[in-house]
């Protein structure tokens, strides 16, 4: 056998070894802390009632000279009002601490993941023990490569998975099938690696930690991109951090193929206009005037940067913090240095990175590109099943607009617009006119088909008539 896969194999089995080791020291961890916190009182320790009646006199019998001199002293002390113990209470309002324990909050699930987001303690891991998985499970990162239970069962565990980067120097000296067999072997081992800590997910909680009964279920990741009023409020508030770093932002981000941005830069404008203020526009100052008015907003169109608008559609929004041009994903908590993407000033150099992907920035399991972590694997069959959080927002804003189109519609038939008043009455006459033409014509259609109906019915009234008579001819000649 090589020496190099010895040496891996004696690697891979004494991570194991920790593993089950530490397990075991644990436990007895658990115990001696559990022994050591029953402790007894001192025997010389007795209860306040009985030193007081110990030490009370045994004769309650006071001479008349001593009650004299008593009753003088106490006359000629000042009197003294006797201070009750004020009784300290905590105020009403104050807020009490959330419970550790609530695999249902969205907020404590997205404090638990964020803790995961520093490179320098957290690598990314395979899929099953990523660090939703532990986060769905209470665990959240103390320190390098080490989760803990912080308010739980305060267990602790370091995640070390195999590492090849330290026998990538004697890969040189050695054959291609001896690599292809260290290849292979190493495969399995991070495999069985893996299915050991996602067992040890739930199972190196304590045993009666809530965490490993229960754990966060598969919507938890869920954006709240259903309820539109929400979710329009939420992209005005990105697209508005991003405008605070306008100079900041790449000109030209790459957006999925098919996706025309202009079409929806068209349809987002009027539901991202806020107040009037100075909005940095392509690195210019406009002013944006805005009506509350959905038909006189979308009437002409707004101007708008391009760039905060494509990054706030698929969830990036500016970092708060001294540091200027960092972009991040409340989701994901993935943060972007912007400057990196930016054109350089020489024509004649190249940029040290591509154009900014919106998408590909995003972690893998980040709901705003990931369908399966934005719907869940719930039974329940929706229309948005299948669909990725910027997907789920760009129906929701062609939804709105068409709703606000088709009532722009109504109100355009019945109400008179404020464009021109004049040109407005008159096109209202006109169409009046125009009704009541129509009216009259109907009118002398229907006339003609009364008409019409009413000699059918003449026809057939003599027809029946003569049929009759002929009848009571024949009826009479046979009785005669």
């Amino acid at each position: 056998m090589p020496p190099a896969l010895t040496t891996t194999k004696r690697k891979f089995h004494k991570i194991l070894d920790s593993i089950s080791n530490a397990s075991s020291t644990s436990l007895s961890t658990s115990h001696v802390k559990h022994n050591a916190s029953t402790t007894t009182l001192p025997a010389s320790l007795d209860r306040p009632t009985k030193k007081a009646r110990v030490a009370r006199p045994t004769s309650a019998y006071v001479p008349p000279s001593t009650r004299i001199m008593m009753t003088s002293e106490s006359s000629n002390r000042p009197v003294t009002t006797s201070k009750q113990p004020s009784i300290s209470l905590a105020p009403p309002n104050e807020e009490r601490k959330a419970p550790n324990f609530a695999p249902w909050d969205r907020a404590q699930f997205l404090e638990r993941l964020k803790t995961y987001r520093h490179v320098d303690k957290w690598i990314g891991k395979p899929e099953k023990i990523n660090e939703v998985q532990w986060a769905k499970r209470g665990w959240s990162c103390i320190g390098r490569e080490t989760v803990g239970c912080i308010g739980g069962c305060a267990k602790e565990l370091v995640i070390k998975l195999e590492d090849d980067r330290a026998d990538k120097a004697n890969e040189e000296g050695r054959s291609s099938e001896e690599q292809a067999d260290d290849d292979d072997w190493r495969g399995k081992a991070q495999e069985q690696l893996v299915e050991k800590y996602a067992e040890m997910i739930v199972t190196w909680h304590d045993g009666g930690c809530l965490w490993r009964r229960r754990g966060c279920d598969d919507t938890i990741q869920r954006l709240p991109l259903a309820h539109r009023v929400t979710a329009i409020d939420n992209l005005r508030q990105r697209y508005e951090s991003l405008l605070t770093m306008a100079s900041e932002l790449p000109t030209d981000p790459s957006t999925p193929e098919g996706l025309d941005i202009s079409d929806v830069q068209a349809r987002v404008a009027p539901l991202i206009c806020s107040s009037p203020s100075n909005h940095p526009i392509d690195g210019a100052k406009t002013v944006v005037h805005c009506s509350s008015d959905p038909i006189a907003r979308t009437a002409s169109p707004l101007p708008v940067n391009t760039a905060a608008l494509t990054l706030a559609l698929f969830g990036w929004q500016a970092e708060e913090g001294h540091i200027s041009g960092l972009a991040t994903c409340t989701a994901c908590f993935r943060r972007l240095g912007l400057w990196l993407f930016k054109p350089p000033l020489d024509p004649a150099s190249q940029s040290s990175m591509n154009r900014l992907d919106v998408i590909g920035e995003h972690r893998d399991y980040c709901p705003w590109i990931n369908a399966l972590s934005q719907t869940g694997t719930s039974s329940r069959r929706t229309s948005l099943d299948g669909l990725a959080g910027w997907q789920v927002l760009l129906r929701t804003v062609i939804a709105i607009t068409q709703h606000e189109r088709n009532e722009r519609g109504m109100a355009s038939a019945v109400t008179i617009t404020n464009l021109d008043d004049a040109a407005s009455e008159v096109g209202s006459v006109v169409s009046l006119a125009a009704i009541s033409r129509d009216r009259k014509d109907e009118n002398e259609r229907d006339k003609e088909r009364w008409a019409k109906l009413k000699k059918l019915k003449q026809m057939f009234h003599v027809k029946t008539g003569k049929r009759k008579e002929g009848t009571a001819n024949k009826n009479d000649q046979v009785l005669g």
